[in-house]
């Protein structure tokens, strides 16, 4: 059987790929349906874990010190790994991920192969696929406005809204409200994080500030302008796996600023290293630790010698 030389099917992150991006996805939807942690309006209480806590300042002195541990908490792996949450844990990035073809349907992404495969023998099904990808879109970001809603009012009230046939009004528009922006993230993808995003703009401006002493976690290309003309050639594997297309050779666009901006996924590092085993050589990326960086030497000035 023929090894098949497509980098988007080799993945050495199946930790990232297949455990941690649905785990905190899990967490962020569905925490109020199994009862994790929501605030119930309806009943005038809080939920942690099943039990119910009363509206009360010793309960709800808790919301705002989670929140802004939670940031702190991001802050500091920003800091360190650079944006590594992006990249593993965000719940945008990974439904992002996830919703591609929705987007390759419309053309506002590249065509999988199967979709190549089925346009192919059936040109026509491009209308089709321009139908469904709408659809498809607003089922599902309905679905996720009604998740979200779940952190502040009961589930059963809310099925039960909608079961009577006159949900309340609130609803309506609430929800309303969710699947017009949802529709606009899910199409948009991940130039929201290159250019909207706010913890991307602050992280970028920050953390790879050129007067820091402190460097991040960053992808590191080990070679030169020669050896990317004559190893890489025209490959451009690593540039089509990034999710924000940033070619990772050219390390000045990793940390340019408030429009790029590396996740730190590690998706480049593994289609380079897939590549680069058919000629059995060694991948020309990967990450660099953190760390300060080297102090450049002061230029030391000469007396002129008379």
């Amino acid at each position: 059987m023929k090894q098949s030389n497509n980098p988007l099917k080799y993945r050495y992150h199946v930790f990232r790929g297949k455990l941690v991006q649905p785990f905190f996805w899990a967490l962020c939807f569905l925490s109020p349906v199994l009862d994790i942690f929501r605030v119930d309006m309806v009943q005038q209480h809080l939920v942690f874990l099943g039990k119910p806590l009363p509206f009360t300042f010793e309960h709800l002195k808790w919301l705002p010190i989670g929140f802004y541990g939670a940031v702190i908490l991001i802050g500091i792996i920003s800091f360190i790994w650079g944006r590594l949450f992006c990249g593993w844990a965000c719940p945008h990035n990974t439904l992002t991920e996830w919703t591609r073809p929705l987007r390759a349907m419309v053309g506002l992404a590249p065509k999988p192969r199967w979709m190549k495969l089925i346009l192919r023998e059936r040109p026509s099904f491009r209308f089709l696929f321009m139908a469904l990808s709408p659809l498809m879109a607003i089922g599902l970001t309905f679905a996720l406005s009604l998740l979200l809603s779940f952190y502040i009012v009961a589930p059963q009230w809310v099925i039960q809204q909608y079961a009577s046939g006159h949900p309340h009004i609130a609803l309506i528009f609430g929800h309303g409200l969710f699947v017009l922006i949802g529709l606009f993230l899910l199409f948009v993808g991940n130039d929201f994080c290159r250019t909207c995003c706010p913890y991307g703009l602050a992280q970028s401006i920050s953390a790879y500030h050129e007067d820091s002493p402190w460097r991040p976690l960053e992808i590191q290309f080990h070679g030169n302008k020669t050896e990317k003309t004559e190893s890489c050639k025209t490959c451009t594997a690593c540039q089509t796996v990034c999710p924000v297309d940033i070619d990772p050779r050219d390390t000045g666009a990793l940390k340019v600023g408030q429009f790029d901006g590396c996740f730190n996924c590690g998706e480049c590092i593994d289609a380079c290293k897939y590549i680069h085993s058919f000629k059995s050589q060694a991948g020309l990326l990967s990450f660099k630790n953190p760390g300060f960086k080297e102090k450049k030497p002061k230029n030391q000035t000469t007396r002129p010698v008379p």
